[in-house]
Formats: structure tokens, sequence, C-alpha cells
């Protein structure tokens, strides 16, 4: 049945006024079921399917990297990763007896 046989078909229920506010509550409710939402797929061409399909996937490697980098951080805090101080600096004969290669002679 096409649309506008159920339109008509609502239209003469309502015409009736016997049910009255319910009719017309019913009558839009039949509209909405035959009419129905069209579907976001339907609503977008091909472009725009792709450009957003793009954009997810870069917003996808974007929480991979920050799920990684919290992972990184939470061991870091929890101690499972350990710290080493940061090596001398060249210049100075530091604490390892290491002595700067213009000083010797």
């Amino acid at each position: 049945m096409g649309l506008e046989l159920w339109v008509g078909a609502v239209a003469v229920f309502v015409a009736g006024g016997a049910i009255g506010a319910a009719g017309i509550l019913l009558a839009q409710w039949l509209v909405r079921k035959v009419d129905g939402p069209p579907s976001p797929r339907q609503a977008l061409d091909a472009a725009e399917m792709n450009v957003l399909s793009a954009e997810v996937a870069e917003i996808g490697r974007h929480m991979r990297n920050l799920d990684a980098r919290l992972d990184f951080t939470e061991r870091l805090l929890d101690g499972a990763l350990p710290l080493t101080p940061p090596p001398g600096r060249l210049g100075d004969a530091g604490d390892d007896g290491r002595v700067d290669p213009g000083q010797e002679g």
C-alpha cells in the first residue's frame, strides 16, 4: 500500500470525528510508521561517508596513542619502570671518574 492510500484512509478515519484526539494521534503514529526516518547512510552521499570514515579512523589512531601513553604513565607511576638518574655533564669530572678530554695531557 502506498503512502497516499494510508493518508487517505487516516483522513477519512479522523474526519469522522467519532474518535477525536485519539484518532489524530493514531493517524500520526501510522504516518510515522509508514514513512519512517531515513537511515543515516541513505542521507549521506559517498563523499561525506568517506570523510566521516577517515575522521573516525583518525580518532581511533589518536585513542590508541593516548591509551599507550596512559599505560606507560601508569607503569611509570607504579614503579614497574625503573628510573635511572641522568648522566653527568661531559665537561665535569663527575662521580664516575670521567675527565673532560680537553683537560687530559
